[in-house]
């Protein structure tokens, strides 16, 4: 059986040892499109047809064609035209039609003058009308295909689709699409001193905040989670609460008992049903991360997983979100995009000891003279309450040891699972 390795792995490293260990996990299914939302595409989807599929008015008005407007400067009014229901008249050259939104523009016509800048004028029996102010060519027309041209690749396989992409696929006739199914992820926290919110606590005991928010943040990826709950600190019953979540789920996600303590026996479990790939990274916070692979195999024939956080509640989230999340969302079929960082100015110094990369919690300061990042009191592993104060990370180099106000650095801003 496999034993923990004693050197930490650099955050670099760690992230690609878990990419690169792990692929797609799960199988697929068509769901109806008001179905599909958050959910992560299976293939390519192209347009079938141009959206808008004809010239339209973008105007309540009037259409007509603008050399005729230069040529006499009025213009006949012929007919109508609504959305759903084209103009069936016959054409005549200097003539114009009250056109809607929406409305096909005829194929005689390129320029539309919205209602306020007409006046009609009855002469001889018939309706003329005439239009003020500045007027151009091909005004107020939304073209065919000037959204959507035939053809285009709409959105790729291993995109997350967002509320307004399925508006944008409802466009083009999409009533069902293949996603991925959910990616089964199992969780559980360990510690004879937890204790489930809404139950009495004694003093020594505290309430399990970590399986909580592990919960919360899977569940903003649509994953499928299934709480295993609190467990003791007994090794028999943490093999037991193991195989039962390895029987529902592609990853077990687990909490606390990864460190050094006589009573964390994670890891001993784990090497009895599997092996352990590494757990620890250098990272502050959320060094003691555990990764590895479980005998028991899913339907593909693979090795099911194991992330174990650590059971300090700010570890558990950076840990969570900046190691276990991009594998899982890799697994669930997800194509995932490097971290976007910007470089802003810090508000205030900042130092630290070299050795570890740290994630430090902090919030946009926004003045006049700009925008600078100040790094937030109370960075200590166990203050959550910092995160609802903060709107993203400052993250210093594991080299580094001091910087000063104004001098610039990478500031990561929480995306969808933090947000």
């Amino acid at each position: 059986m496999n034993q923990c390795p004693p050197s930490f792995l650099s955050f670099n490293d760690a992230v690609a040892v878990l990419l690169a260990d792990n692929n797609i996990a799960v199988d697929t299914e068509q769901v109806l499109l008001p179905q599909a939302v958050n959910r992560i595409l299976a293939t390519d989807i192209s347009a079938p047809f141009d959206v808008p599929g004809y010239d339209n008015s973008a105007m309540d008005g009037y259409a007509f064609s603008y050399n005729d407007l230069q040529a006499s400067g009025e213009l006949e009014l012929i007919g109508s035209a609504f959305a759903g229901h084209p103009f069936q008249g016959e054409w005549r050259q200097g003539g114009c039609i009250r056109i809607m939104t929406g409305a096909a523009v005829p194929a005689q016509c390129d320029t539309v003058v919205m209602q306020e800048q007409a006046i009609q004028l009855e002469r001889d029996n018939c309706t003329l009308v005439r239009f003020d102010g500045h007027l151009k060519r091909h005004q107020h027309v939304r073209k065919k295909g000037e959204d959507i041209t035939t053809g285009t690749i709409l959105f790729k396989r291993g995109q997350r689709l967002k509320a307004t992409d399925i508006g944008i696929l409802a466009s083009i006739g999409i009533a069902q699409l293949p996603v991925y199914q959910p990616l089964k992820v199992a969780i559980l926290s360990t510690g004879d001193e937890l204790r489930e919110p809404g139950t009495e606590k004694s003093e020594g005991e505290i309430y399990d905040t970590n399986r909580y928010t592990t919960q919360a943040i899977l569940q903003n990826f649509g994953f499928e989670v299934i709480d295993c709950g609190i467990v003791p600190d007994v090794p028999e019953i943490l093999a037991d609460t193991f195989k039962r979540a390895l029987s529902l789920a592609n990853v077990v996600i687990s909490s606390g008992g990864v460190s050094v303590g006589e009573a964390d026996h994670t890891k001993t479990v784990l090497n009895e049903l599997g092996s352990m790939q590494f757990w620890k990274v250098a990272i502050k916070p959320g060094k003691p991360f555990a990764y590895g692979h479980f005998h028991t195999q899913d339907t593909h024939g693979n090795n099911k997983r194991f992330m174990g956080l650590p059971g300090n509640p700010v570890s558990s989230v950076v840990t969570l979100h900046q190691l276990a999340l991009p594998t899982l969302r890799k697994m669930a079929g997800e194509h995932i995009e490097p971290q976007q960082l910007q470089r802003l100015p810090l508000a205030s110094p900042i130092s630290k000891k070299p050795g570890r990369l740290e994630f430090i919690r902090a919030s946009i300061d926004v003045t006049e003279s700009g925008t600078r990042i100040q790094p937030l009191q109370g960075q200590g592993s166990g203050i959550l309450s910092t995160f609802s104060q903060s709107q993203g990370y400052v993250i210093l180099s594991a080299e580094g040891s001091s910087w000063q106000e104004n001098e610039l650095v990478d500031f990561l801003p929480f995306d969808q699972a933090l947000s």
